[in-house]
């Protein structure tokens, strides 16, 4: 087994001493649908992940604390959800304990899902947490192996226009050129954000054999949100504050 990077050692060990209190701050937010980003529109009125996802194979990259995994599985669907926090986990096993549904959940890293068999999922997604991921290629070329031919995938983060603003202001911080990780570090550890222009994320994603299909920027509901010290409304409403990204495997034969 190779070495842990050390930017995905710091995310995992900020993920495993900030989950407590994350949870604490946003569970219920993220409670009861699928959260694509702060004041975003449902799932249930964006169907990003189709019509339904009754009696589908759903997989679930970078869970957290399962509050998406448990509604889908409450949706029908048989759900799979993979994440490197051990603490994170033990919130997601306890959240769908209490929901009563059926979630497998899976300590790893996304970057490598060699414990999941080829072709066995019908839908795969990340609702904002990839931009906490380094290396995005292995990553994407992993969940296309994953997905059965037709499968969907889908992904939020952070709009890259978002990114280079300072936090709550319409003041640039940064060129939307550069490519050097984003280090946040406070008393409870180190978190590692990597950059990327639209074009980083398209050619990551058709690099690894996935066909892009829509690119998403919904206007966000008029609520706030428990991320308003990042995201506030009265910003985001005047720029996108996050991204939902669709692709699919394609159902002609792979040579």
């Amino acid at each position: 087994m190779s070495p842990e990077p050390p930017n995905t050692r710091a995310n995992r060990e900020n993920w495993n001493t900030t989950s407590r209190a994350y949870q604490k701050s946003h569970h219920r937010e993220l409670e009861d649908d699928v959260l694509w980003g702060p004041s975003m529109p449902p799932e249930r009125d964006l169907k990003v992940l189709g019509s339904t996802v009754t009696g589908k194979d759903v997989l679930e990259i970078a869970c957290g604390g399962g509050q998406s995994a448990a509604y889908l599985a409450e949706q029908g669907a048989r759900v799979t959800g993979v994440d490197f926090s051990s603490e994170q986990l033990a919130h997601a096993r306890a959240h769908v304990e209490s929901k009563k549904v059926r979630v497998r959940f899976i300590e790893s890293t996304v970057e490598d899902l060699s414990i999941l068999e080829d072709s066995s999922f019908d839908i795969a997604f990340s609702a904002y947490a990839l931009g906490f991921v380094e290396d995005i290629r292995r990553t994407f070329g992993e969940i296309r192996r994953v997905l059965r031919a037709g499968g969907l995938f889908a992904f939020s983060w952070m709009s890259p226009m978002y990114a280079i603003t300072r936090d709550g202001v319409f003041e640039l911080k940064r060129s939307y050129f550069d490519r050097t990780p984003i280090i946040f570090t406070d008393e409870s550890g180190t978190e590692v954000d990597f950059h990327r222009t639209y074009g980083d994320w398209l050619r990551a994603l058709t690099e690894t054999g996935l066909v892009v299909t829509d690119i998403l920027e919904p206007e966000p509901l008029p609520k706030e949100n428990t991320y308003a010290d990042i995201f506030p409304l009265e910003k985001i409403r005047m720029i996108p504050g996050t991204t939902i990204w669709r692709a699919r495997r394609p159902r002609v034969l792979e040579l």
